[in-house]
């Protein structure tokens, strides 16, 4: 009966260390979880804005600030609004925010030119998006995808952008 009492004992006293070894060892052996991006479909429209003080705009402009309707998927629908620069390399470099029901979305583009084009104030492009931030349910937002654009006047500009998304929550 001793000799049982003992075994019992033992047994109590050794199980908390081989439960506690299995766990170290699983904590050692689990890996940080990678989190795929989710791809997001977006529509704008947007018309470069008539700058304060001034009654038009002579088309190309070089630098400015432009306003439209964004459609997004399911990030939501709402209005773009950014502000670009057109250097001597010809792209559109531009800073957006689109203002979404539920939150926004910050990040910039980098538009190119593309050959072919008919006369100079109709123009194709692509480029690169990069999504930077956001607020609401956008916080910790961060992604990079592509855009196709167009513009029959230099003044209005339609884009379709396709964006592989990371969510610092998970949901969006």
């Amino acid at each position: 009966m001793k000799r049982h009492i003992r075994l019992a004992a033992v047994a109590l006293c050794v199980a908390p260390l081989a439960t506690g070894g299995v766990a170290a060892a699983a904590a050692k052996q689990s890996k940080k979880v990678k989190v795929k991006p989710t791809t997001v479909y977006c529509r704008t429209n947007v018309s470069v804005q008539v700058p304060a003080g001034a009654t038009d705009i002579v088309p190309p402009p070089t630098q400015g600030a432009e306003y439209g309707p964004a459609a997004c998927g399911r990030l939501g629908n709402g209005v773009q609004a950014d502000t670009f620069t057109v250097p001597a390399s010809g792209d559109t470099l531009a800073k957006f925010t689109w203002y979404l029901s539920t939150g926004t979305v910050t990040g910039t583009y980098d538009l190119t030119p593309q050959e072919g084009t008919l006369n100079f104030l109709s123009v194709t492009y692509t480029g690169v998006l990069k999504v930077t931030g956001g607020t609401g349910p956008f916080v910790g937002l961060k992604g990079t995808g592509t855009m196709t654009c167009s513009t029959p006047d230099s003044v209005h500009t339609s884009c379709t952008d396709k964006l592989a998304l990371i969510s610092k929550t998970g949901t969006f």
